[in-house]
């Protein structure tokens, strides 16, 4: 309690408020600003706090060291290429104003450009961080820096300024969204100004498929990508998102088609039954591909990228992905294509070295023989793998890999993705049947919620594509492994008992629609916005009725922080009892007691008053403040209620 009465009379000095403003805006720049500029922070910090006066040897000092700590923490950036980008120029321009702020502070003299500094420096901040978090802070450092200049102005106690700033916050809050929805927006579609949001690297496809100790295999539980579905989520069997098509078998591992390969048909859809429309944000992997669902109708936009999609309906950028993406796209479900596929296309997906795998080619070669249809075929291809008896492991024994297909299937009969999908290729291919490997991440329905969904590492895999009824036709391979080894089972055990809990579910996506319709907010989306509204009258409604309840939460926390401040706590436990008398026409006249006032109402309105006023007394002037008398107090005036 006197804490809390020292803190309600506390009044701070002009500069104090300054200080406070500083330090809010600064917080989160202290995560990029160089050790040498810290340095020379710190040391003007220690200045300020050991109250050293500012004579013109101790300025000329500071300059000095100033300048010298700017010049250390741009040290080899000077150079064209670095001065050409938007990044140094932001942080040379933050670096001069914390230098000259720190000179001027140091004067203790207040003027114009200390006042406008920390709003230069808050702006200049969200350069540089571009997430959730961020957006909170700003949020809280935005209501501190108006609690400072009502405060500046005031000049009254931290608890009447606090409320002060509290309801003007809450009343300008509608305002300020319906300002964010409607504002016209600003698109630059080449500009970068340093949003590079999380910087860890996460597991990308390099466009082949080692069969190896190389082998594609990352049980992490680290997030690679996060799905906003427009509609409802579809079904796990159709949750594949394609990144590299492998065509080339070169024993050790699959590689994709040779870039100098001529091929071409008619791209495109005859008829679509079924599509999707989703949002993808993809995380930097240092690779080129980006991931979509099978089957993407074209080429995703992205900013400050340039995305093109080849004939195998696979999407690449130009440049390495160091940063995160976000992009839309629309898969076909259900549907025909014009697939006129090019000769060499065919020869490739059905070239197989026969004479490496002499079992699996005897075998196929029967299949060929006796069953015309393709369909059939690979069901005859399939039933081989089940008979064999095949183990689903995480620590397959090292296969032959000049007879990898026999290897698999008729000695080790050990092996995860990668082995089920290259066996099935190669023996599709002795079989007459076109056939590739398709590498990505199948999604796991359970890290999803709602229309959110949340593909991590370890759902890296490889699956099997066959040429059936002129389409390329999905095959999970792994299916066909009639049992899973101890290690892949307690692993898969391991995976289940850490599967994203709904808490973790239900934040992620909270963090996700935050991001996608306030982070990145742009002029596109917000045309998409404004185009909806006008064909969908429902929707309308929706939005003014979320912008009503926004008003109407505003108008209570308005309420609230405008309510008077009650500085007695036994005046405070009373406040609702007057109120509710006063409402019922009892009203305590001017310059009567409380004891008075509840003797009047026990005598003229019958009220159940006097043992209120016993205590009432018994705590104001009788001494007794403990936590037991309040209690009955409390009890007495709920009873009354």
């Amino acid at each position: 309690m006197p804490y809390l009465n020292t803190l309600q009379d506390t009044k701070l000095s002009k500069l104090h408020h300054l200080d406070i403003a500083y330090i809010a805006v600064l917080l989160p720049l202290l995560l990029i600003i160089k050790a040498p500029m810290l340095l020379f922070m710190g040391v003007v910090l220690a200045l300020l706090v050991l109250r050293k006066e500012s004579t013109p040897l101790l300025m000329t000092l500071m300059t000095a060291l100033g300048i010298f700590a700017i010049f250390l923490s741009s040290y080899g950036s000077f150079n064209f290429a670095g001065l050409s980008r938007l990044k140094l120029f932001l942080e040379l321009l933050i670096y001069i104003l914390i230098f000259a702020v720190s000179l001027q502070r140091l004067t203790r003299e207040i003027n114009f450009y200390l006042l406008l500094s920390p709003l230069l420096i808050l702006a200049l901040s969200l350069f540089f961080f571009h997430s959730v978090v961020m957006l909170g802070y700003v949020i809280v450092e935005i209501f501190v820096l108006l609690w400072v200049i009502l405060s500046f102005r005031m000049q009254g106690s931290f608890q009447e300024t606090f409320k002060m700033a509290g309801s003007m916050f809450a009343f300008s809050l509608p305002w300020v969204i319906v300002l964010f929805i409607f504002f016209p927006r600003i698109s630059f579609e080449h500009a970068s100004y340093g949003f590079k949001g999380e910087g860890e690297r996460r597991m990308g496809h390099d466009g082949t498929m080692f069969l190896d100790n190389n082998a594609l295999l990352v049980p992490s539980n680290k997030i690679v990508m996060e799905i906003g579905f427009q509609e409802k989520m579809p079904p796990s069997n159709q949750l594949y998102f394609r990144g590299s098509i492998l065509y080339l078998d070169k024993k050790d591992h699959w590689a994709p088609m040779p870039m100098f390969v001529q091929r071409s048909y008619a791209q495109g859809y005859t008829s679509i039954e079924e599509s999707i429309t989703y949002k993808v944000t993809l995380y930097p992997t240092l690779k080129r591909w980006l991931y979509m669902i099978d089957s993407p109708q074209k080429a995703p936009k992205v900013d400050n990228h340039k995305i093109s999609i080849d004939v195998d309906f696979i999407s690449k950028t130009q440049k390495d992905i160091d940063e995160t993406l976000h992009y839309q796209a629309t898969s076909a479900l259900k549907y025909t294509m014009n697939t006129n596929i090019d000769e060499t296309t065919l020869n490739v997906a059905l070239d197989t070295d026969i004479t490496s795998n002499p079992k699996s080619w005897e075998i196929a070669k029967n299949i060929k023989a006796q069953i015309k249809d393709p369909k059939k075929r690979a069901d005859a291809i399939i039933k081989v793998f089940k008979q064999n008896d095949l183990t689903y492991t995480l620590k397959p024994k090292a296969l032959d890999l000049n007879n990898s297909t026999d290897s698999f299937l008729f000695d080790k009969k050990l092996g995860y993705c990668v082995h089920f999908a290259s066996a099935f290729v190669n023996m599709a291919r002795m079989s007459g049947i076109p056939a590739r490997v398709v590498t990505g991440y199948k999604a796991n329905p359970s890290n999803g919620i709602q229309n959110y969904l949340v593909i991590k590492e370890k759902d890296a895999h490889a699956w099997a594509e066959l040429l059936i009824d002129n389409r390329w036709t999905r095959y999970e391979t792994t299916a066909w492994a009639s049992s899973m080894d101890s290690q892949a089972q307690e692993l898969l055990d391991q995976q289940s008992n850490t599967q994203t809990s709904q808490l973790n579910l239900y934040m992620m996506y909270v963090k996700y629609q935050i991001e996608t319709w306030i982070l990145h907010y742009s002029h596109f989306r917000q045309l998409q916005l404004l185009d909806k509204a006008r064909k969908d009258p429902l929707f309308i409604a929706q939005l003014v009725g979320t912008l009503l309840v926004i008003l109407l939460l505003s108008f209570m926390l308005w309420r609230y922080f405008r309510q008077p401040l009650c500085h007695d706590k036994l005046i405070c436990l009373m406040q609702p009892l007057l109120e509710k008398l006063q409402k019922e026409g009892y009203k305590r006249a001017d310059r009567e007691t409380m004891h008075q006032f509840l003797i009047r109402c026990s005598q003229e309105y019958n009220k159940n008053t006097k043992e209120i006023d016993k205590l009432y007394e018994v705590i104001r002037y009788g001494g007794d403040n403990s936590e037991e008398t309040f209690e009955s107090l409390k009890k007495l005036l709920k009873a009354f209620k």
